[in-house]
């Protein structure tokens, strides 16, 4: 008989076979139950470990398909808690940033009605130069927002540097810890006038110097030191620092100090700037201080700049030059009348002679 003509009787058929037959078992159980009592007893005792075991199977079975979809249900939960959690930090670190930005802001507008006589306009710091150190900064305001070389530049409650380039959009400040910096000034409360000097290396102790102090002036540890009217680059009565270890120099002539400035140079955001600039403004002082520079000896100043820092000096010199004239004048003068005074008396040796 050939294998693939056999006939394959269908399941249905074995299934419900399998039906009728436990049925009658069933039946017969009942019916018979004291002459089946020994079939009973041998089926519990084959069929009631496999029972177990078929429950226990099934029972870690079905443990184990809840327990996984539990799992993909939780990681997806935790995936999207994940997702919140950080978009929550991403805006807790904005708010931040604006709480921060907004206390900078805050404190730029009380430097701005700190210095309410003059006119400002505000900034933020665009780059700077390699160093830890804002010796030399650029900002985002330039020649159409009205800055123009000589503009003074205020941060922290003080005085930052002063612009010595403008172009489209931005401006180059030097800030008064450059070592090329030096800055007339004044200290609060006294006549006394003194120099503060940029030093870099000195900046890194957090101080830079004050030089040329009168040594009959007798300054407190802790005063204020503040731009001084003679300056010709730096309006009076802005803010630089503070006096710290006075002590007299080895000429016995004058005095040196520390100033600890009141501008944090390590970290500037925001600046102020003021856009009038010293020319402009009318003090009845004729003096000028000669050390007030912010730029070095070997640096070309652009013509244009050159007359804006040097409107009072020439003035000043127009002064001394009227004086030295007069002086002059009044020198030949004298050398005239002394050659009248002697021509008699070469007069009278002739005379005598003859």
């Amino acid at each position: 008989m050939n294998f693939h003509d056999r006939k394959v009787i269908p399941p249905k058929y074995i299934y419900l076979f399998m039906t009728v037959i436990c049925i009658i078992m069933l039946l017969l159980s009942i019916v018979f139950e004291s002459r089946f009592s020994f079939l009973k007893s041998i089926t519990g005792t084959i069929v009631t470990p496999m029972q177990t075991g078929v429950n226990a199977a099934g029972s870690s079975l079905y443990l184990g398909v809840k327990n996984s979809k539990e799992k993909k249900a939780l990681m997806k939960q935790n995936k999207e808690l994940e997702a919140k959690l950080a978009e929550y930090k991403a805006k807790e670190k904005t708010y931040e940033q604006e709480k921060y930005e907004l206390k900078r802001l805050q404190e730029l507008l009380e430097l701005k009605e700190q210095y309410v006589e003059y006119n400002t306009i505000g900034a933020r710091v665009i780059a700077t130069d390699s160093t830890n150190w804002f010796y030399t900064f650029i900002i985002d305001k330039g020649e159409e927002d009205g800055i123009k070389v000589g503009c003074n530049v205020l941060a922290d409650g003080g005085l930052a540097g002063i612009v010595t380039e403008v172009g489209n959009g931005y401006s180059k400040v030097r800030s008064i810890i450059d070592d090329n910096s030096n800055v007339s000034a004044s200290i609060s409360g006294t006549d006394s006038l003194c120099t503060i000097s940029g030093d870099i290396s000195a900046m890194k102790k957090g101080y830079i110097h004050i030089n040329y102090i009168d040594k009959a002036d007798v300054i407190e540890e802790g005063a204020e030191i503040v731009t001084s009217h003679v300056s010709n680059k730096f309006l009076p009565g802005i803010l630089i620092g503070y006096v710290s270890d006075v002590e007299m120099d080895s000429n016995n002539l004058t005095q040196s100090a520390k100033c600890i400035p009141v501008v944090d140079f390590s970290n500037l955001s925001e600046v102020l700037v003021i856009t009038d600039l010293k020319k402009t403004y009318r003090t009845n002082s004729k003096s000028k201080n000669i050390y007030d520079s912010v730029t070095s000896p070997d640096t070309q100043v652009p013509e244009e700049t050159s007359e804006e820092y040097e409107t009072t000096t020439e003035a000043d010199d127009d002064n001394d030059t009227e004086a030295t004239t007069q002086e002059e004048q009044a020198g030949d003068s004298s050398e005239e009348t002394r050659e009248d005074a002697v021509v008699p008396d070469d007069q009278n040796e002739r005379e005598e002679q003859h």
